[in-house]
Formats: structure tokens, C-alpha cells, sequence
């Protein structure tokens, strides 16, 4: 009877060892599956954000593109800018000259008129036929 009692025993663990043991591979199954299912929005992710990436690659490029276009501009701007105000110096010392010149013009114009109006007796219309005409 013991034997029997002992092998009654022994199936009984056995028994208990493979039901658990289905629960812990039940369980891990699950897990397994969960676990496959996590990876699979993974890559699904993985994939949606790789064509992000590739979209935003192209769009940095043609920034990149618009930035060297908008260099060339700058650059282009810069040397008309240097260029014009040299010119600008040079117009502004032509424009001091003729300031100059202009003053000049008008000391001796003054001079002039009043040469003539101390020619003319103070009189500032010319005589016609050498008398005045008042």
C-alpha cells in the first residue's frame, strides 16, 4: 500500500507540477503574444516616422537650397551696396564741389548786379539812348 500510496503521490504532484506549468507557459504564451503585438506597432511606428524623416530630408534640402539662393542674394546686395556708397562719397564730394562752385557763381552774380546798379546811377533799368527812361 505504500507503493501505491507513493505512486498516488507522485501523480498527484505531477499532476499539480503540469498544471502549473500549462498555466506558466499559458502565461508566457500571453505575454509572448502581447509582447508580438507591441513589436508590431513598433515597426508600424518605425516605418511611419522613417517617412517622416525621409519628407523632412527633402525639405531641408530645398531649405538648404533657399538658404544658398538667399547667400547669393546677400552677397549680390552686399557688393552693390559697397559700390553705391562709394559712388555715394564721390557723388557727395562732386555735390560739396558744386556747393562751392554754386557759391561762387552767386558772390560774383551779386557782385554784378551791384556793379551795374552803381553803374546806372542806382537806377537798376538801363538808359535807352543814353537817358532814363522813368
Amino acid at each position: 500500500m505504500d507503493i501505491e500510496r507513493s505512486i498516488e503521490i507522485l501523480l498527484k504532484n505531477q499532476a499539480r507540477m503540469d498544471a502549473r506549468f500549462e498555466a506558466k507557459f499559458d502565461r508566457a504564451e500571453e505575454r509572448f503574444r502581447r509582447f508580438e503585438e507591441q513589436f508590431r506597432r513598433f515597426e508600424e511606428q518605425f516605418r511611419r516616422f522613417e517617412g517622416q524623416f525621409r519628407r523632412s530630408e527633402v525639405r531641408f534640402r530645398m531649405a538648404e537650397a533657399r538658404l544658398d539662393r538667399l547667400e547669393q542674394v546677400v552677397r549680390l546686395n552686399n557688393r552693390v551696396v559697397s559700390r553705391l556708397v562709394r559712388y555715394g562719397v564721390s557723388l557727395r564730394s562732386d555735390v560739396r564741389r558744386l556747393t562751392q562752385a554754386q557759391a561762387g557763381t552767386d558772390r560774383a552774380l551779386k557782385t554784378f548786379i551791384q556793379t551795374m546798379t552803381h553803374r546806372n546811377g542806382g537806377r537798376t533799368k538801363p538808359k535807352a539812348n543814353g537817358r532814363n527812361q522813368d
